[in-house]
């Protein structure tokens, strides 16, 4: 049994990767178990996908598009936005050729410039945390390049063709935006062959309110899709950007139900194959909803993000933070605690009024800045009356003491409004978002106040 088991698996193995003739055995619970668990895993890969389509619209390969103000609750192309930074996004495909990544000189100005790989992880991001990364030029490459290093220049290579570049800039209140978009204005994206040739221009990045309605988001797009549509979806997009060597047992049991990396996925779906397909995604939408990563310390009823970036084989963790923090940077650079309760336990709703207190030997340890926002329970921003969604260590009044008094509630408080949070009618969520963060903002030790009903 165990030997034909074995020569089962091998040939899916042989006709995922080498695209040989396939058929299809998976029936039943077995059908229905692979479609789960490969919607997990191609979760990330599918929504990256429709964020792209959605993101360069109106712009073109390697293009900049430079955030000119902070989100708003109409921004929703990416969940759980931050207002602390103003984005410079642009995706570069690497199949036809390197291209090369210039990060300017922020000028003693915080900044991230993440690059992402189509599965969420991180492979490259210059920021002041690392030494003489910027100004740089940076050559990213995908899984199938075998030219020559560049002198001078750090090949980082990619393990698919799909990149996304996510860059952050500080942004503070009192800022003029010109002095922000003059850093973001020097990101470019030009390609090897063309790089240091002074007749090729880059395309000039586009200057961009964030704040326009663009229908679905991409969370709800992906989770509307049908067992077929969604796999139709994978099985293309593994073909520009393949699978690892570390998933050939998943890609094994994929192609068991017909999903093989550049072949259309053309299985019959009558009522016998298309019941287990789609009982498997609902069982994985309804895990990922309720996932909660057993590494992932809880202080205080604050959920913490860890080892976000680089997820390996953590298929389930992939998705649960591409679902609910696409782009999270490394713990290095940003960690995300939240919480949904306060120091009872109870959900947090706009129909209580809530104390944040922070002693001054306990302020959030993050070397360069932290924040507070308040985000819906899927992660998007919510109106509020005086449009005010984050709270930031720069601006927030401190007491006599150095320690901070932060209150969350609908209604505008009495007195001094500088420390409020406005919240909306019912549940909510709150991030504490820490960049550049110390040793007990990545582990964890570091405990975040509960959040203490009033």
């Amino acid at each position: 049994m165990r030997r034909a088991l074995a020569a089962v698996t091998a040939c899916a193995v042989a006709a995922a990767l080498l695209g040989a003739p396939r058929a299809v055995v998976a029936q039943g619970d077995d059908a229905r178990s692979i479609a789960r668990d490969g919607y997990i895993y191609g979760y990330p890969l599918v929504l990256m996908g429709i964020t792209k389509q959605i993101a360069t619209a109106a712009s073109s390969s390697g293009q900049f598009v430079h955030m000119l103000s902070g989100p708003t609750p109409v921004f929703r192309i990416v969940v759980a936005p931050n207002g602390d930074t103003r984005y410079s996004s642009t995706w570069v495909d690497l199949s036809a050729e390197p291209q090369v990544l210039h990060v300017p000189d922020a000028g003693g100005r915080y900044f991230v410039a993440q690059v992402m790989d189509a599965w969420t992880d991180v492979i490259l991001d210059p920021t002041p945390r690392i030494a003489n990364s910027s100004p740089g030029n940076y050559v990213l490459v995908g899984p199938n390049w075998k030219g020559t290093a560049v002198p001078g220049q750090r090949i980082v290579r990619s393990s698919t063709n799909d990149v996304w570049i996510l860059a952050r800039t500080r942004a503070l209140p009192d800022d003029p935006p010109e002095a922000i978009t003059a850093i973001q204005q020097q990101y470019s994206v030009v390609p090897l062959s063309r790089f240091g040739d002074p007749s090729y221009e880059p395309p000039r990045g586009l200057l961009r309110e964030p704040n326009i309605p663009t229908g679905p988001t991409p969370p709800s797009i992906v989770a509307a899709l049908p067992a077929d549509v969604f796999f139709q979806r994978l099985a293309a997009a593994l073909e520009k950007n393949p699978p690892r060597p570390s998933d050939g047992a998943i890609v094994a049991r994929l192609a068991r139900i017909g999903v093989v990396p550049g072949k259309t996925f053309d299985v019959p779906l009558d009522a016998a194959h298309r019941a287990p397909l789609d009982a498997g995604l609902r069982d994985a939408r309804a895990l990922l909803d309720r996932y909660d990563a057993p590494s992932v310390p809880h202080v205080n009823g604050w959920r913490w993000t860890a080892n976000t970036g680089r997820f390996g084989t953590e298929y389930t963790y992939r998705a649960f933070i591409a679902q609910t923090l696409l782009a999270a940077n490394l713990p290095e650079d940003a960690v995300y605690p939240e919480t949904g309760v306060d120091a009872n336990g109870a959900p947090l709703t706009g129909d209580r009024r809530y104390a944040l207190h922070f002693d001054r030997a306990q302020l959030p340890p993050a070397r360069a800045f932290w924040s507070l926002t308040l985000y819906s329970p899927d992660h998007y921003l919510v109106p509020n009356a005086i449009g005010r969604y984050t709270l930031r260590d720069t601006n927030l009044k401190r007491n006599a003491d150095g320690s901070i008094d932060v209150t969350i509630q609908r209604d505008a408080p009495a007195g001094d409004q500088t420390n409020w949070l406005p919240a909306p009618a019912g549940p909510f969520l709150v991030t504490l978002r820490m960049y550049w963060p110390l040793a007990a903002g990545i582990d964890g030790t570091y405990r975040v106040p509960a959040i203490q009903p009033r």
